[in-house]
């Protein structure tokens, strides 16, 4: 998926790469958009994980500054990962798969919580929870991306100059 993009994707070409047979990979997935449905699912699933994994109760701007060192420390590890996930938002492929938006974000409860609280005590703009969670995850994918292509020098450009950016479009 990383190399050719999801339109790509065949099942024979993940049973070449599985080193399996086409049969084998029909024992598991009835079809490709039934792979690229788990696949997806599978990659927010461990993103939720690493976010859920971190208190996001108290402060909200503490908490949201925590959230956003959490995406940053996995996407370190987990770029790829998260590379698919956009490519699977930005293309029609969700409608495709019948992934609701509900179902999407159905593990990032959290999210949704410190995104209504922020909004409630006043330390976050009001909006949409997936409008202000985009203003903490995009920049930081965004920053991870220039750093893996030598675009950006993170000595010269720290995440914390991306942090602090990002915070002052989500706060008051």
């Amino acid at each position: 998926m990383m190399e050719q993009g999801i339109a790509a994707v065949t099942l024979s070409k993940i049973a070449k790469s599985a080193d399996v047979s086409s049969g084998t990979v029909y024992t598991y997935f009835s079809d490709k958009d039934d792979i690229l449905r788990e696949a997806y699912l599978d990659r927010k699933a461990k993103l939720a994980e690493a976010i859920n994994a971190v208190d996001l109760s108290g402060n909200p701007k503490l908490a949201l500054e925590i959230l956003m060192d959490a995406i940053y420390h996995y996407g370190k590890n987990h770029l790829d990962d998260m590379l698919i996930i956009r490519e699977f938002n930005q293309s029609a492929l969700l409608k495709q798969l019948n992934i609701s938006l509900d179902e999407s974000y159905s593990e990032f409860e959290s999210l949704n919580q410190l995104t209504n609280r922020g909004i409630e005590e006043g330390v976050f703009v009001a909006g949409a929870y997936p409008v202000i969670m985009s203003y903490a995850y995009t920049p930081i994918l965004e920053y991870l991306i220039a750093v893996r292509n030598n675009v950006l020098d993170p000595k010269k450009v720290p995440f914390d100059k991306v942090k602090e950016i990002s915070l002052r479009a989500i706060t008051k």
